[in-house]
């Protein structure tokens, strides 16, 4: 007979053994005590029980767990007053009197709320008003400024990250520009436009970086500007 078992036992390998026990997952109730006779080598050396194997990896699993619920609960209450601030700014926005109390807004309320160190707008367009006062964001829809932010234009998507000599240029008269930035384009069907928000910390924006409630704000603000761009006249 122990001859039958040594034969047996010859024809099995790991594969046909964890398949077996898939599929028979009572096994070890049937058999509580080979559960309990197994021992597992540990990283230690030392041997340990299927059963202290199992509870340990459980452990694990809770804290595993337990450490991405928490980071969950950090980035939702992060992401609640970054929707707050931007609301309130989209509120401040509307009440705004005039193109060039809306850039003041932007530029006061993202510089406090949002840690931005410069803001740059460009509106490839023209003002819709006379005034004495120079706006110097409306800088034509033939500005050369434009070619450089072409294909983030096009996309529609928010860039953030470093910028190019190109951009740099168009932006800041200069190519080498230090820090991080995001690069908002704004859109209509008859004019676009940027909103740049620059912080002198390389890595305060990246490319990484969600910009799905900047991207509201993005809309709000070609919203509030839309009145005061001259239109075409063809539709």
């Amino acid at each position: 007979m122990s001859e039958n078992l040594t034969a047996n036992t010859d024809n099995l390998n790991p594969d046909a053994i964890a398949t077996y026990l898939r599929e028979n997952p009572l096994f070890f109730n049937n058999y509580p005590n080979v559960l309990r006779e197994l021992e597992l080598p540990h990283l230690s050396g030392a041997a340990v029980s299927l059963w202290d194997r199992q509870l340990s990896s459980l452990r694990e699993e809770h804290d595993r767990l337990k450490a991405k619920f928490d980071e969950f609960i950090v980035s939702a209450r992060s992401n609640e007053a970054l929707i707050l601030r931007i609301h309130r700014l989209a509120l401040t926005l509307m009440e705004a009197a005039g193109p060039q109390a809306v850039f003041t807004v932007l530029q006061q309320r993202l510089a406090d709320d949002f840690n931005a160190d410069q803001i740059t707008v460009l509106l490839f367009a023209d003002p819709a008003f006379v005034d004495s006062v120079s706006v110097p964001q409306f800088v034509g829809a033939k500005s050369p400024r434009r070619e450089a932010f072409a294909n983030v234009l096009k996309s529609r998507q928010t860039l953030c990250g470093r910028l190019t000599y190109a951009q740099g240029e168009a932006l800041f008269g200069r190519t080498e520009v230090s820090g991080s930035h995001v690069v908002l384009p704004l859109a209509t069907s008859q004019w676009d436009g940027l909103i740049v928000i620059t912080s002198t910390d390389p890595s305060r924006f990246d490319v990484n970086m969600g910009t799905e409630f900047l991207a509201y704000l993005r809309d709000v603000v070609a919203l509030v500007i839309d009145p005061w761009v001259a239109k075409s006249n063809s539709t």
